[in-house]
């Protein structure tokens, strides 16, 4: 594997700049996500990465792998991006080394985004395409993990809530990176390294649409939470969502969800991304995805409601 080379307070440095020009209501989401797109060539992908395109649901994927078999299970990963911006292109990096890591396939998937297509277009993308693993790629649900961060991590919850109480099925485990889960709370802090307030209720109201703001698949965190498998949450110390994700942690745990809460006190919103570039950025890539490799080996534990 390519080692990362950036140093932690210059990636912070570089990042903080790039992420104010481009994360702006007035530029225009084809912009930004032009932007983004071209920005991600940058990031470097393990030795070995091999990536097939397909279609899952109805939505365009791509299974990507890193490493030699580890076993049953697989990642289907929703990226991040406000529900309004970034790709398959954009987390390319991430998901690879997650499968490096996993030794398991990650599957990205281009689910539709807002404001061409608000809640719950994103949700029902994720959702097909989880059924469509089981159909067409042959992975059993109790195999299939769900991960996302920020608006993934928000489509990541929602959509294990529609398995469970629609299909009767239940993922391996759900991986929550800086999860926007709530996109109607509003943060204290203004800004963060990557994301501020402002473009934050651009993407809100792009994703809402004309839709209702208490509706779970816009708000999972306040949805019904019981029944989730072991649940990875993961906050960054200094960012804007610090406080809501914290508050899901506690919701989960309080439904009976099994939960390991990480807080990072020296990363930033999401860093994961560049896991291909900072060390700390791919350690925490490793800590989730030895997570993830346990859920594998082991079964998902039927609902409990804690009293």
């Amino acid at each position: 594997m390519r080692a990362p080379t950036i140093p932690l307070p210059l990636a912070r440095t570089l990042l903080r700049p790039l992420y104010r020009t481009i994360f702006r209501p007035r530029i225009p989401w084809r912009v930004q996500r032009a932007v983004l797109n071209g920005v991600a060539r940058c990031q470097p992908l393990p030795t070995g990465t091999l990536r097939r395109p397909l279609v899952l649901g109805e939505r365009a994927a791509e299974r990507v792998v890193a490493d030699h078999d580890g076993g049953s299970g697989a990642v289907l990963y929703l990226h991040g991006g406000g529900y309004t911006v970034g790709s398959i292109g954009t987390h390319r990096s991430l998901a690879a080394h997650l499968a490096k890591r996993t030794r398991r396939p990650v599957y990205l998937l281009d689910y539709r985004l807002a404001p061409e297509h608000p809640c719950p277009a994103a949700v029902v993308d994720a959702v097909e395409a989880f059924l469509a693993m089981v159909v067409d790629e042959g992975h059993s649900p109790g195999d299939i993990a769900l991960a996302g961060d920020s608006a993934g991590g928000g489509i990541a919850l929602a959509a294990a809530q529609w398995l469970i109480h629609e299909h009767g099925m239940t993922p391996a485990a759900l991986a929550l990176i800086s999860p926007w889960s709530d996109p109607a709370f509003v943060p204290v802090r203004r800004r963060d390294v990557v994301v501020n307030r402002a473009w934050g209720f651009a993407c809100a109201g792009a994703y809402l649409g004309d839709g209702d703001a208490l509706d779970w698949r816009y708000a999972p965190a306040q949805g019904d939470l019981c029944g989730l498998p072991p649940t990875y949450v993961l906050a960054a110390e200094e960012e804007i969502l610090r406080d809501q994700i914290v508050e899901l942690a506690v919701a989960l745990r309080r439904s009976g969800t099994t939960v390991r809460y990480v807080e990072s006190p020296r990363l930033w919103h999401a860093a994961q991304a560049q896991a291909g570039l900072v060390r700390q950025a791919a350690d925490s890539v490793r800590d989730i995805a030895g997570f993830l490799t346990i859920r594998f080996l082991q079964r998902s534990p039927k609902c409990r409601t804690l009293t």
